[in-house]
């Protein structure tokens, strides 16, 4: 009897052993294939989307919708994703064995709406250093409009967009605003008024989120320079305490052989310019699983654009296109060409225009929800030209 229960129990042992490992395994992303009678290996791809519902087709096989995962051998596959009225989304991605792979595709609309934000003008619009708010001036037939104004782009809750204000009424017989010279506040929330009248300067600084009579206005003229000083101050504080951020050795870099660095908006990642040549060493960072198998370029070459990803130590060639800017994604970049805007991600790839025709002086910008893009164009003969939201979703 003692020999029979410790045959059952080691049976019962080794049978509770192998269901463990055998659901250990499964869960890892391993198959059993029943003709050979062995676990294979396979990776796993999170396949979603924004908007989700897309078609996920693989090696040119459709394969399921988003948001799914869908179990792979390893390897290296073309997947691609499309949704009808959305731009395509494509790579080429490594599927290791008991990794996960992730798409995270942002769709773009192919045919996006168009809607007018001012009606009477928006001349010289400047946008704020931190993308909330953009100030721009009125000089038309209706006097009581005339000057400066301020449109605030976060959208309040429902998607609900905000009125532009009225902040700084010119005088009919008084000071014209409407031909002074804007420079905003380091924090975006002062806009500096330069006015040259009857050959006199005057400097005003006034609050831009709430109305200020021109008749409570104070010339600053004589601390000018101070207050330069002091917002200069506040950018370079601000880029320094970003800089901390980058491994010791990609920061000396940075500094010596790169310019017009600009981090992202959750500060991951970093666009900058090469000045020189230079090369970023492997393994900078210690290496996570499953990061972008994507190709990168960690030797730099002067004049060319790159991207560093500081959580996963890769960097990334983007090209030599001017006016390059983050999109509020954190995985986008924004760019402008003659007469179109385009925006790729982050590592180069899936390049597409997400809005082609007539806008005035390159200026085009991303709503801080990156839902919208904000444009200033002219649709109609001898109409001034105004500000425009184009629709992203």
């Amino acid at each position: 009897m003692t020999k029979t229960r410790l045959i059952i129990f080691f049976l019962v042992f080794i049978g509770i052993l192998t269901t463990t490992v055998l659901v250990v395994k499964l869960a890892q992303g391993y198959k059993i294939d029943l003709g050979k009678r062995v676990l294979r290996p396979t990776g796993l791809l999170a396949a979603t989307s924004f908007p989700d519902g897309a078609k996920v087709i693989i090696d040119g096989e459709l394969k399921s919708a988003t948001n799914t995962t869908i179990s792979l051998a390893p390897g290296t596959y073309e997947v691609e994703i499309k949704k009808d009225g959305y731009s395509s989304w494509k790579k080429t991605l490594e599927i290791e064995k008991e990794l996960v792979a992730k798409t995270d595709a942002y769709l773009f609309p192919t045919v996006p709406n168009l809607q007018a934000l001012t009606f009477t003008g928006a001349a010289d619009p400047l946008l704020s250093p931190d993308g909330t708010r953009v100030a721009y001036k009125v000089d038309g037939d209706d006097l009581t409009k005339n000057g400066l104004w301020v449109l605030d782009l976060s959208e309040m809750p429902l998607g609900i967009a905000r009125e532009p204000r009225l902040i700084l009424k010119s005088a009919p017989k008084g000071r014209d605003f409407a031909q002074a010279k804007l420079e905003w506040s380091a924090d975006s929330k002062q806009l500096l008024i330069k006015l040259e009248q009857l050959k006199k300067e005057e400097n005003f600084l006034i609050d831009a989120t709430n109305p200020t009579e021109a008749s409570s206005l104070v010339d600053i003229s004589g601390n000018l320079s101070l207050i330069k000083k002091r917002w200069q101050k506040e950018i370079e504080t601000k880029q320094e305490q970003k800089l901390t951020k980058l491994p010791k050795e990609l920061l000396e870099i940075v500094q010596n052989a790169t310019k017009d660095i600009i981090f992202s908006l959750e500060e991951t990642k970093v666009i900058y310019t090469a000045t020189a040549s230079a090369q970023i060493r492997e393994d900078l960072i210690p290496s996570l699983p499953a990061t972008s198998t994507q190709p990168e370029s960690r030797n730099l070459e002067p004049g060319k654009n790159y991207v560093y990803d500081l959580k996963e130590d890769k960097n990334f060639l983007i090209g030599t296109e001017n006016s390059l800017h983050w999109f509020p994604t954190s995985k986008h970049l924004i760019f402008i060409e003659k007469d179109k805007v385009e925006i790729m991600e982050y590592d180069g790839t899936n390049r597409i225009t997400v809005y082609s025709g007539p806008f005035e002086n390159s200026f085009a910008f991303p709503f801080p929800s990156g839902t919208r893009l904000l444009i200033l164009t002219t649709l109609g003969k001898d109409l001034p030209p105004n500000l425009y939201a184009v629709s992203l979703r």
